[in-house]
């Protein structure tokens, strides 16, 4: 192993030097004989590893602690560079002894070998790393900073290269003729991040031209270009970019397609498809802008998901009993006599789709595409064939190396149309028998369906189970032993059904041992005193959560407050929050906090317990200790409290998002600080556009010192109460070193915001003083002006403007140019 000195800095990558224990851990060389989990590897790292760069191991066989790797990736949001198992880290050396490269080496045939790429366990793709790595070097990449996409490419900048990498991996193929490109937008104009930045140069703000010229590679004369981006928040910088993308269709000579104004494009999950949303997450349309001499009509339309297809729409219909039919060809003689011999069992449909490469259901176009399916255009379809909402039966052949593919989309689908959909295991096919549409695998021999591609058993609390090949109904008194009873079909009457068996394990007792000595550190909830009594054994806690398991667990769970409360028993957590999701979390001892023996609880929090003021068997999960509770498993909830579809989670520590707090700014916490403190009032600028227009976004960024002029615009300083605005770095460094916590405070203190007035704070902060860009500084029109700032943005008429008074009256001609010597108010 080598020595300390290391070899000359890459940019963008840290160097980490480590040796094994005499057990073949790792371990720091400063203490050889004490073993590193991931965490502490992380912390080791973090210490000197600067934002956007990536990581290095110094030590031999380092890819052997593979696993350990991901997670401590996971932690440091970085790619890791390691030794493959079986080779040495050599360091070669200039004839004057200084280091000049550290390669891997195979100890059996001394061959330079290359270094092995870990990507973070949870956002792990298929997709290259930041560098090249050739020859057992680590070289710098140059020019634009991409990854490559279906059907396109994305600019990728290195601050949040891991998070996009993984953003791209999840995009599905689309059309053929649709080229995407992922960009982002900033100063008006558009991100060309490269590999080799030149900090002297701006690397935002590029126009269509430059875009253009970026794309010269991909070639889009003629054809259709989606932009996968997301729309700024100021007024000025959007018509900005509507000029650049106007510029960029006429330079390229394609149909570029974007979200309409102020929206953005985001992933669908399942379909793995772009949606174009607003804001709020609702669905709204591409928008095209069309170079000049394009085609009379455009060739693609906006679906009710949100989605970019073709505009001619899929084509599906009936065959028989089977309910809809969409496949690139017509059926064979064999499988229209196989359907006409078809019958649906009641409270089901069948179907026949297609599949394809990667396993999403697909439908088939009628300019002869296909497209991966969203839950809204098949619920649409479906209803216009005659579905009245019963299970569907996928009747479509499933290869098996598509099938892990296909069980992602079925879920999905089945969460969107809250219905249940089986499907045929891998190489089996449907033979009739009595009228029924039988499971058979190669050999004729009955085989079991599969719950939205899931192998195993029916998930507890599904409608329907396999008998010989045959999918049959849960009925009282009929399917297997053990079945649990069905949920009632709409409309339709139903006996008592027996209690559901039980899906999720044992609860823990309520009477866990717990300890003030186990604590480990400050916990940073401030109603808790400083040594609560916590958990002395490790504990398996249970909540609810309003997104997919899997989603949780990548994202972070969603919470106010920097904390997460958790149940011993998931039933009772389930049956309280019906029509949700379940997760189950293995907690480490020291690490949860027993609310029953906490003197005063919030009402905020009281309001979680699901039985009332009964705290007996609730825990407090503080942020800070979140690195010793892992995320295990995750459970879907019917709307009858009843928990099924389980998903298995990789057990990597618990993240939270922050969202849904009470001063309505999403992505920060509850505890977020705010300003100005104490009780005392203070004054703060606000830039507005000279538009009466409601801001775009969901804050106004504040100043405490009169910022520099900004054309077009207004300057309006106001006074505030204590407390009404949120200051930004205060907030950011109350959240130092709490890891587990994922909010937007980075992001607004790289956009250099100091301050964020709540729209809630609109009606309650007081314009005292209202200026006007002119020339080259601010000016004052108005001697005085005593309003709320939210009267500044109410539509007015034309040509008419807020008095000091909170009148309406004309608004006053432009001043005059100011004398020599003159003074600006």
């Amino acid at each position: 192993m080598p020595g300390p000195d290391l070899p000359p800095p890459v940019r963008g990558l840290h160097d980490l030097v480590l040796v094994h224990t005499s057990d073949g851990d790792l371990a720091r060389p400063d203490a050889p004989d004490v073993a590193l989990s991931a965490d502490r590897v992380a912390d080791y790292a973090r210490s000197s590893i600067t934002s956007g760069s990536h990581l290095r191991l110094l030590v031999d066989d380092g890819a052997r602690h593979g696993d350990l790797l991901g997670r401590v990736a996971d932690q440091l949001c970085c790619d890791i560079l390691a030794a493959p198992a079986g080779a040495s880290v050599d360091l070669r050396r200039e004839p004057d002894g200084s280091v000049s490269e550290a390669v891997p080496v195979d100890r059996d045939s001394g061959e330079v070998v290359n270094w092995i790429l870990v990507q973070p366990a949870s956002l792990a793709t298929t997709l290259p790393g930041w560098f090249d790595l050739v020859g057992g070097l680590v070289l710098p990449r140059t020019g634009l900073a991409t990854l490559p996409l279906p059907e396109g490419v994305e600019l990728v900048a290195a601050d949040n290269f891991v998070d996009r990498r993984a953003a791209a991996a999840q995009l599905g193929g689309g059309h053929p003729d649709l080229v995407t490109v992922t960009v982002a937008t900033g100063d008006g104009g558009f991100h060309l991040p490269r590999y080799e930045p030149d900090d002297a140069a701006v690397q935002t703000g590029y126009g269509g031209r430059d875009l253009a010229a970026a794309l010269s590679p991909i070639q889009l004369y003629g054809g259709d270009l989606r932009l996968w981006l997301r729309w700024p928040d100021d007024p000025t910088e959007r018509h900005q970019v509507e000029t650049e993308l106007a510029t960029l269709a006429e330079t390229t000579g394609a149909t570029v397609w974007v979200p309409a104004t102020g929206g953005e494009a985001v992933l669908i999950q399942g379909c793995r498809d772009l949606s174009a949303r607003d804001r709020r997450g609702n669905v709204t349309r591409w928008h095209e802008y069309r170079p000049p001499y394009a085609r009379a009509k455009p060739r693609f339309a906006t679906d009710l998901d949100g989605r970019l297809v073709p505009a001619t729409g899929p084509t599906a219909g009936t065959v028989g009993a089977v309910t809809m039919v969409s496949t690139r060809r017509p059926a064979p003689a064999t499988r229209r006599s196989r359907d006409a011999g078809l019958s649906a069992e009641k409270g089901s449909a069948l179907l026949d789709l297609s599949l394809l490469d990667d396993g999403r259901l697909a439908l088939c176009y009628a300019d002869g595409s296909r497209l991966a399916v969203g839950g809204d255009v098949l619920r649409a379809l479906l209803a216009g064939l005659g579905w009245t909402g019963e299970d569907l039966v996928l009747l479509t052949p499933v290869p098996p190396d598509v099938a892990d593919g296909l069980c992602a989309h079925l879920a999905a689908l089945e969460s969107a149309l809250r219905i249940e959909i089986w499907s045929l295991p891998p190489d089996a096919s449907v033979v009739v028998r009595r009228g029924r549409a039988c499971a058979v695998d190669k050999r004729r021999q009955p085989v079991d369906w599969l719950r939205a591609g899931r192998p195993g058993s029916a998930p507890a609390g599904s409608r329907w189970y396999s008998d010989d090949g045959c999918l049959l109904p849960v009925r009282g008194g009929t399917g297997p032993p053990g079945a649990p009873a069905p949920a009632p079909l709409t409309g339709a009457h139903t006996a008592a059904a027996p209690p559901p068996h039980r899906v999720l394990p044992t609860p823990s007792r309520y009477r866990v041992a717990v300890s003030s000595r186990c604590g480990g550190g400050a916990h940073g909830v401030r109603w808790v005193p400083e040594h609560p009594l916590v958990n002395a054994e490790p504990v398996r806690l249970w909540l609810s959560c309003p997104v997919p398991p899997g989603r949780a667990a990548v994202e972070g769970i969603p919470t106010a407050g920097l904390f997460l409360v958790g149940d011993l028993d998931g039933t009772r957590v389930a049956r309280a929050n019906p029509g949700t999701y379940l997760l189950c979390l293995q907690v480490g001892v020291g690490s949860a906090i027993d609310l029953s023996r906490v003197g005063e609880v919030p009402n905020e929090v009281r309001h979680r317990l699901g039985d009332g003021d009964d705290e007996s068997g609730w825990f407090l999960l503080p942020a800070a200790w979140l690195d010793r509770v892992r995320l295990l498993a995750g459970y879907q909830v019917d709307d009858d409290g009843r928990p099924r579809a389980r998903t298995k989670l990789p057990g990597a520590p618990v993240l939270l998002r922050c969202t849904g707090a009470r001063h309505g700014v999403d992505g920060l916490p509850d505890e977020a600080v705010r300003w100005p403190g104490g009780r005392r009032s203070g004054h703060a600028w606000v830039i507005l556009p000279q538009t009466p227009d409601v801001p775009a976004g969901d804050v106004l960024d504040a100043r405490r010192k009169r910022p520099a002029l900004r054309a077009g615009h207004r300057l309006v300083r106001v006074r505030l109460d204590a407390g009404t605005a949120i200051d930004v770095p205060a907030s950011a460094a109350g959240l130092t070193g709490l890891g587990s916590v994922r909010s937007r405070l980075s992001e607004l203190l790289m956009d250099g915001v100091e301050l964020v007035l709540p729209p809630a704070s609109f009606d309650h902060a007081r314009v005292d003083q209202v200026l006007y860009a002119d020339g080259d500084r601010w000016r004052r029109r108005d001697r005085r002006a005593d309003v709320p700032l939210s009267a500044l943005f109410e539509s007015d008429p034309p040509g008419r403007t807020v008095t000091g008074t909170g009148v309406l009256r004309p608004a006053p001609p432009p001043p005059a140019p100011p004398e020599t010597g003159s003074r600006s108010g």
